[in-house]
């Protein structure tokens, strides 16, 4: 069985198959589609299927929610426009959000962030300690005590902020199996998990473009000394916690030997794939994925930035998310068209707060 989280699993009861299932589907379809491994999944079914099975288990689900079923010989489109069955597909579906958020979430900003899940009308408070040494000085045999030193840790309190999502929707297309709500269900994970990982890189960017980012702890322009340097002097300020270089696969190939340098990388002829090194001069090396961002194909991490992390240390970025995804919709009949707006609702916030030394390479 698979770990949901405690609000989905209050939800579900007996039925927590249904959720698992919903996170079986998504995996599937991040590992096949998007190429992105997430967790473990049923590889014995096809995606297909699983969407197919999908729709079924979400549509019970609902009757399940809604405290009815459908009559026998009624239409899907007469069922459909029973109040309480609106409402308890889109229940439904925020709860299947949240069943997968925290797994996308974690693979997306996890290696620098720590993310704090919260009840609603609750703060997330996070407790700083100081990161740095005593000081330790000469003394004498006939001297009792040094000047005397206390530690005081500090808290800093997130509020999450509320984001919403509103999208039209052809309920009747959906309960009647003509649209895959399965396929709505994951768009709208996507979507989220998505604007959630672009404001936790917007709070680490903001940090290093902050006035105040120690110039000690920032490079420009590229070289292998230089990112050393770097390397050493975070993991020497965070008391030994091994620094790790990170960044986007652009931004990390400029730490790739060069033959210009007299430099050649000897790979296996039955390995001839080609990606990154994941070691450099014994500093590991971690890719975060690119996400899109605006127009014109743009992307929303810098490519010409390379950060130096204590991954084991306490997380540059911590985050707050709040209760459970709320979701509502009008009545078709409230629109010209006959369509309804289906409204979610997700509350979170990042900030950089953290007592660790980071460091940042600005390529030229």
């Amino acid at each position: 069985m698979t770990k949901l989280p405690i609000n989905v699993v209050q939800f579900a009861g007996e039925h927590t198959d249904v959720y698992e299932g919903m996170r079986d589907y998504y995996f599937h379809y991040m590992s096949e589609v998007a190429k992105k491994d997430l967790g473990a999944y049923d590889k014995t079914v096809s995606l297909a299927a699983k969407e197919e099975k999908m729709n079924k288990a979400l549509l019970s689900e609902t009757n399940r929610i809604a405290g009815t079923t459908m009559p026998e010989g009624m239409s899907f489109q007469a069922w459909s426009t029973n109040p309480q069955v609106k409402w308890a597909t889109f229940q439904t579906a925020g709860m299947m959000i949240d069943a997968v958020i925290p797994d996308t979430i974690i693979k997306s900003v996890g290696v620098y962030t720590d993310i704090k899940y919260v009840g609603f009308g609750e703060t997330a408070t996070f407790d700083i300690q100081p990161n740095s040494l005593f000081t330790v000085s000469q003394g004498a045999n006939a001297q009792r005590t040094t000047f005397r030193q206390k530690q005081f840790k500090t808290s800093k309190t997130l509020v999450p902020v509320n984001h919403t999502v509103t999208v039209e929707v052809a309920l009747y297309k959906v309960l009647s199996g003509q649209e895959s709500l399965a396929e709505f269900v994951r768009k709208a994970i996507i979507s989220i998990e998505t604007a959630m990982t672009k404001d936790a890189y917007s709070a680490l960017t903001a940090l290093v473009d902050n006035a105040n980012f120690p110039e000690a702890l920032e490079a420009s322009g590229y070289t292998q000394a230089t990112l050393l340097n770097l390397c050493e002097k975070v993991t020497a300020y965070n008391h030994g916690n091994k620094a790790t270089i990170i960044g986007t696969t652009t931004a990390l190939s400029n730490i790739l030997p060069s033959q210009a340098n007299g430099y050649r990388i000897v790979t296996p002829s039955e390995n001839m794939g080609i990606q990154l090194i994941r070691n450099f001069f014994d500093y590991d090396i971690l890719v975060l994925p690119q996400i899109a961002s605006g127009s014109n194909y743009g992307l929303a991490l810098a490519d010409n930035k390379i950060y130096v992390m204590s991954t084991s240390s306490d997380k540059i970025i911590k985050g707050a998310i709040e209760g459970q995804t709320i979701s509502n919709s009008n009545d078709f009949y409230d629109n010209a068209d006959l369509t309804s707006n289906a409204t979610m609702n997700k509350k979170w916030i990042f900030e950089a707060v953290s007592n660790s030394t980071m460091a940042c390479v600005t390529l030229s």
